[in-house]
């Protein structure tokens, strides 16, 4: 079965019930997605390889490492999770392809958590679980009864795949099918409730 891997967009990790959450970064052939990630400190990254070749998340700039951490070589399906204790910004890069502008940032501030926390009950808040998973997800909305009634689902292009009806405070799920309930192809793909939106990598 096909597999979806969903990074937030917008940074929300999950429905948080703790203060310390993990946020997934999809390692691509040649990028990372989200390429740019805010979290709480005391919170962790998570990077899995779901490319073809092989790839790493090492510290620094410009393929210089600062020694801050290095996942070595990640083979296809391979993990590497990293917390961060500290506020700051964390530039990182694959050293096998940061020539061709695989590189990424970390940034990091005490309050990421809790404005997860207050978006997740907002009406523009929008949030998955599991991830990654094989054959459906679930999208918790955090709706109010002003907000819109649908989650609208778009390829990379811009063009509308899917929607699905919302009920207020709903969890919503996702098989991976367009409008016509065919499956859709491995690529990037956007969920979008109000102002929230979740980057998703469907792979083979």
């Amino acid at each position: 079965m096909s597999r979806l891997v969903i990074a937030i967009g917008t940074l929300l990790a999950s429905v948080a019930v703790s203060s310390a959450v993990q946020v997934p970064v999809s390692i691509v052939d040649n990028a990372f997605s989200p390429d740019s990630v805010q979290i709480g400190a005391g919170d962790s990254v998570v990077w899995t390889n779901n490319g073809v070749n092989p790839h790493s998340s090492t510290s620094g700039t410009n393929g210089v490492p600062d020694g801050l951490w290095n996942s070595g070589t990640l083979s296809h399906g391979s993990k590497f999770t990293r917390g961060f204790a500290t506020d700051g910004r964390f530039s990182y890069y694959c050293q096998f392809h940061y020539m061709l502008g695989m590189t990424g940032v970390i940034t990091v501030g005490t309050s990421g958590a809790n404005e997860r926390r207050e978006a997740a009950g907002s009406r523009t808040a929008i949030a998955c679980t599991p991830n990654p998973f094989r054959s459906s997800t679930t999208l918790w909305i955090g709706a109010s009864p002003a907000g819109p009634k649908t989650v609208s689902v778009f390829d990379a292009s811009g063009k509308l795949v899917r929607t699905l009806p919302v009920a207020r405070d709903a969890a919503v799920s996702w098989d991976g099918r367009d409008n016509r309930g065919r499956e859709t192809g491995p690529g990037v793909y956007f969920c979008r409730y109000g102002s929230g939106a979740l980057a998703v990598t469907r792979l083979r």
